[in-house]
């Protein structure tokens, strides 16, 4: 009866209405309410906040700097950038994130991403962990002010952002993120759960499904550049999908979702499982080379090192290479096109346009390049590693 459910509700997915839905299912719940719940369905113990300020080096407030909570948000729990959810610090050594309405209506997708994380940290992936509850359960459910959410705690990985400003990508660290990424897709080898067959509009599969976003853009000269891409996603990608390899993918192994170590000199792991899907697997490095190019010089050099790495864990079939140029085009364009789009259901939160115009910029950039030199350029680096 459990299958059948799911079965049905995947049935009755439409990709657009549910973005659409996300922008007022985001969870509403505050700092000192996270807080609360955190204590009330984990067994978690606040030691951890001493030993992360005296490791760390961060400043301590005193009891009249704790009563006027000045400093507070160093030394407990403050809220982080997120796009549809709500995460928070917790500690020093947790994430509590608290998921949109949409996917906490589907527990399926929710335990799925525990799989996941399960799957590749075996295979060696460091990836977050999920804290079990009081209960032994990885996930909680919570009602709040918008509804009911998933809540989940996640163990803090230490490390920097590879995009952030002051790691330097070079040409090794970018061999090593495409390293990892073909790591992630050779562990999902095999691996399948009934979570992620999701209609998402992430998802490149349903980039064609953007039109009704595209109204968004303000600019005239750059709608006709994402509608371009539309059409030659429809005439050079879905004619040949029945030949594309599907499976699992992270979908979202950007330079924000890519942990390095602390001195940014090499890649730790991955974090940020909440666009995982079925889908083509090609998918995968396609996303990741497309946002590998924001607020870069030579675009497709930097994104053919990322590749370079990736196919010396996991190669791409003939066929891929044919369509890969396509999504990536297709996924910034998806990316700048969502932003725009969010951005105007919720003009505040300004990390909504994190990538917005170096995405543009990407994009006006890529699609001026001959296809053949991209093509060239990819083959090459595939061959990098043999």
């Amino acid at each position: 009866e459990r299958m059948a459910s799911q079965v049905r509700y995947l049935a009755d997915q439409d990709p657009v209405e549910e973005e659409e839905a996300r922008k007022t299912k985001k969870p509403q719940v505050s700092c000192r309410r996270a807080r609360q719940l955190v204590r009330h369905h984990y067994a978690l113990t606040h030691k951890e906040d001493e030993d992360v300020n005296q490791n760390m080096k961060v400043w301590a407030p005193t009891l009249l700097d704790r009563i006027l909570r000045i400093g507070r948000p160093v030394t407990r729990v403050f809220g982080l950038n997120s796009y549809d959810d709500r995460n928070f610090r917790y500690y020093g050594k947790s994430i509590v994130k608290f998921y949109n309405g949409v996917e906490s209506s589907w527990p399926g997708f929710i335990d799925a991403q525990a799989r996941a994380m399960e799957r590749v940290r075996r295979r060696g992936v460091v990836t977050n962990c999920p804290v079990r509850t009081k209960e032994g359960k990885d996930v909680v459910y919570v009602d709040l002010p918008s509804g009911r959410h998933a809540m989940r705690v996640l163990r803090y990985l230490p490390g920097k952002l590879m995009g952030d400003e002051d790691v330097v990508q070079t040409d090794e660290l970018l061999l090593e993120a495409g390293s990892l990424i073909g790591k992630i897709d050779a562990a999902f080898e095999n691996f399948d759960h009934i979570g992620f067959h999701r209609n998402h509009l992430w998802d490149l599969k349903h980039f064609a499904k953007l039109k009704p976003f595209v109204e968004y853009i303000p600019n005239g000269s750059r709608k006709d550049i994402v509608l371009q891409v539309l059409r030659e996603f429809e005439t050079e990608v879905l004619p040949v999908s029945s030949s594309l390899r599907e499976s699992v993918i992270h979908n979202d192994a950007n330079d924000q979702n890519i942990l390095t170590s602390e001195d940014g000199s090499h890649i730790i792991g991955v974090v940020d499982w909440g666009d995982s899907v079925k889908t083509w697997l090609v998918c995968e490095i396609a996303i990741s080379m497309a946002y590998v190019m924001l607020n870069k010089k030579d675009i497709l050099r930097d994104a053919s090192l990322l590749l370079a790495g990736y196919c010396g864990q996991y190669p791409l079939q003939p066929e891929e290479y044919k369509v890969l140029g396509t999504l990536i085009a297709s996924r910034l364009a998806c990316s700048v096109t969502m932003s725009s789009y969010s951005y105007s259901k919720d003009p505040g939160n300004k990390y909504l346009l994190i990538t917005q115009e170096p995405g543009w910029k990407a994009l006006e950039a890529f699609v001026k390049i001959p296809k053949e030199k991209v093509l060239e350029s990819f083959l090459n680096a595939s061959r990098r590693n043999n």
